[in-house]
Parts: C-alpha cells; structure tokens; sequence
C-alpha cells in the first residue's frame, strides 16, 4: 500500500513547529519537500535554531520525534547572513519505503 506523502508532510511540518515552540525559537517551518525515487520516497526539511545552545537539544528532539517516519538523516551548519541574526541550519531527510 503506497504512503500518504500529503499526511507525512503534514505531519512532519507540524512536528518541527511543536519543537521549535518548545524551544521558543521564532522560525516557523513551512513545508517539506518531497523527492520521488523508485521505491522510495524523501522527505526534505530545514529548521533554524537561532539560539545556538539549544542547537543539540533541538537536533535531539527532531531525531527522536521525526526517526519513527523511516531512516532519518540529520545536518547541521552555522550560518552567518550578513544583514541578519547568525543561527544554525538544521536539515533532514527522512527516507521511506513507497511499496
């Protein structure tokens, strides 16, 4: 039975939101994209974390809250706009199975 991509976004978006709220981090998550290869399906989301101790606290609460989707894939970078706050980019991909 193929997956619910729409549902799974849903899901994913809000999930990022509740942690970020959490957190009272001020950046809300819009979307999520998807990547269709045969077989599977990719899940793609960015947050950002503008306080950078609670950096691993976050990254911990996403892996332990979105790993239950399929195999998650966390990253994390600094950076550092020039006309606005530093923060850290925190990124996932979620790989599925679409049998």
């Amino acid at each position: 039975m193929p997956i619910d991509k729409e549902q799974i976004k849903s899901e994913l978006v809000d999930e990022s939101n509740k942690i970020l709220e959490t957190y009272n981090e001020p950046y809300r998550v819009d979307g999520i994209s998807v990547m269709n290869v045969k077989g599977k399906v990719t899940f793609l989301g960015s947050l950002r974390v503008f306080d950078e101790r609670l950096v691993n606290n976050v990254k911990k609460d996403v892996e332990s809250k979105l790993k239950k989707y399929g195999k998650l894939t966390l990253r994390d970078e600094r950076v550092v706009p020039c006309c606005s706050p530093k923060y850290t980019h925190i990124s996932f991909n979620i790989v599925v199975d679409d049998s």
